[in-house]
């Protein structure tokens, strides 16, 4: 974590506690959609990782507000980029940060006044199938493929930061 996003996390403690318990509840639910494989389970880059991203800061805005959300939303895409730099094969690149970035302001400006979770979760069901949320192009297979539809290697994309990997509408893949 960098300095300046230590000092964030110190200056706004409250914040961050809270972040901790509600980022936890929604895990939980991540979970239990993953076990039925809603949206098709849990593939990177895909439409549960959209729900998951929406959900997670649809859930932190109403609790602690846009601005800590977003925030902390920022935080978290920033450890990823360190967890690149530090890892070989780390699975972060580029196009991950900003499908999870535009995937988490859907989440923040949601902003409705629903507490129970099927009715949000079938929200964001919605927006997803809509094609409203941003998810990364892939085939069947989940392979990762380029703006021509060619399958760009795993080995290939994870060692580059910037890839050919590119962002579809989330109505784009089955």
């Amino acid at each position: 974590m960098s300095f300046k996003d230590k000092m964030w996390c110190i200056q706004n403690y409250d914040c961050v506690l809270a972040a901790v318990d509600i980022s936890n509840d929604v895990m939980q639910t991540m979970d239990s959609l993953n076990k039925v494989k809603f949206l098709g389970g849990n593939s990177e880059g895909g439409k549960f990782d959209a729900l998951r991203h929406i959900f997670w800061m649809y859930s932190l805005s109403n609790e602690i507000g846009e601005e800590c959300s977003r925030r902390i939303g920022q935080i978290y895409e920033n450890y990823g980029y360190y967890i690149y730099t530090i890892t070989e094969n780390s699975g972060y690149d580029s196009v991950g940060m900003q499908m999870d970035l535009f995937n988490n302001e859907l989440g923040i400006l949601l902003n409705l006044d629903v507490k129970e979770k099927q009715l949000i979760i079938k929200a964001i069901e919605e927006i997803i199938t809509s094609g409203q949320a941003k998810v990364i192009k892939k085939n069947q297979n989940g392979e990762s493929l380029d703006v021509n539809g060619k399958i760009i290697p795993e080995s290939e994309w994870k060692k580059s930061w910037n890839n050919k990997r590119v962002l579809v509408n989330s109505d784009e893949l089955e």
